[in-house]
């Protein structure tokens, strides 16, 4: 593990944006008042409000002109940022105090510690999701094709308690699957000496408090690092939905919420991918996977991701946020 400070950042441009639920573990953690991070509790309604309103038959026609394009659904990573060079990564690992001045062009991220909503620049430029826990070890989600073999995951964050963003190197890689829609996940491992860091409250939006494991689509919001509307990391609200028939016959798609993934209609861009989803009335349902545009060009409008108790279901207990009532 490596944690590396920064001096001076210039901030990126930002652009604004229930049902059945299980038993979800606890954590001790220091009692930091989120003065960092503005923290949105969000009702349902909210969200509802804040979501796109499509028709089915408006959603059925976007995707054809997508189909029609030759816009497939393709998963949303981006690059490692170009700052984070060969000669960072070096540093990162060569550090003895484990703490070092990072470039000052370095965007400031929206988040504190490590948490749902943290933003990932390597291996890719993707979004972390929920804490997750098993015993004593403590797990942070993204998706699976975000991991790249045994290339250490490194978050740009804020210190705890302080004003300067700080490079982290995570540990191993403890689950991961990459196998497309509904099959695309991963859970890197927190190490202990920074359990402190951690804080379960989801970026912004809030939550989450349990698991939304109904499979009726419902309004979504989620955080996440997307490029151009998410730079810096943004929320955003989205309206799930069911199709009866697959619109566009592309293979490994899937048109409704069941027991692996989830659909819905908002904006989305590369490197949302791994981005935490919860349901208006707070509850996680999934990660960020997939999306497709109208076009098939970028943003999204059609967004795909893996359910949370896809990871539950082995043995893993999702960590609440300690402001769920």
């Amino acid at each position: 593990m490596r944690i590396r400070g920064i001096a001076a950042v210039v901030a990126a441009t930002v652009t604004a944006f229930g049902a059945a639920t299980a038993e979800a573990a606890t954590l001790s953690l220091p009692d930091l008042t989120e003065t960092t991070t503005a923290l949105t509790d969000a009702t349902n309604a909210d969200v509802k409000r804040a979501a796109p309103d499509f028709t089915k038959r408006q959603i059925r026609r976007a995707v054809r002109r997508a189909a029609e394009s030759g816009a497939k659904p393709r998963k949303l990573r981006r690059g490692t940022p170009a700052w984070y060079d060969r000669e960072e990564k070096r540093k990162t690992r060569e550090e003895e105090d484990s703490v070092q001045t990072a470039p000052v062009d370095a965007p400031l991220p929206g988040t504190v510690g490590i948490r749902p909503g943290s933003w990932m620049i390597a291996p890719y430029w993707c979004t972390m999701n929920f804490i997750f826990q098993k015993g004593g070890t403590l797990a942070i989600g993204t998706a699976g094709h975000c991991i790249d073999g045994n290339e250490p995951v490194v978050l740009l964050t804020l210190a705890p308690g302080g004003a300067n963003p700080v490079l982290v190197e995570l540990g191993r890689v403890l689950l991961k699957r990459n196998g497309g829609i509904g099959k695309d996940y991963a859970l890197v491992e927190i190490p202990p000496e920074l359990h402190s860091w951690v804080f379960p409250t989801l970026s912004v939006v809030g939550g989450p408090c349990g698991t939304y494991t109904a499979n009726d689509p419902t309004a979504v919001a989620h955080y996440g690092h997307g490029t151009g509307i998410g730079t810096g990391g943004t929320p955003r609200a989205g309206m799930g939905f069911a199709l009866a028939s697959d619109p566009i016959g592309i293979k490994g798609t899937d048109w409704d919420w069941d027991a692996d993934s989830i659909i819905w209609a908002g904006l989305i861009a590369g490197g949302d991918s791994g981005s935490g989803v919860r349901v208006g009335a707070l509850p996680a349902v999934s990660n960020l996977t997939h999306g497709i545009g109208i076009t098939g060009l970028e943003p999204s409008a059609v967004a795909w991701g893996t359910r949370v108790t896809t990871i539950t279901g082995s043995g893993w207990q999702l960590v609440s946020s300690p402001l769920c009532a």
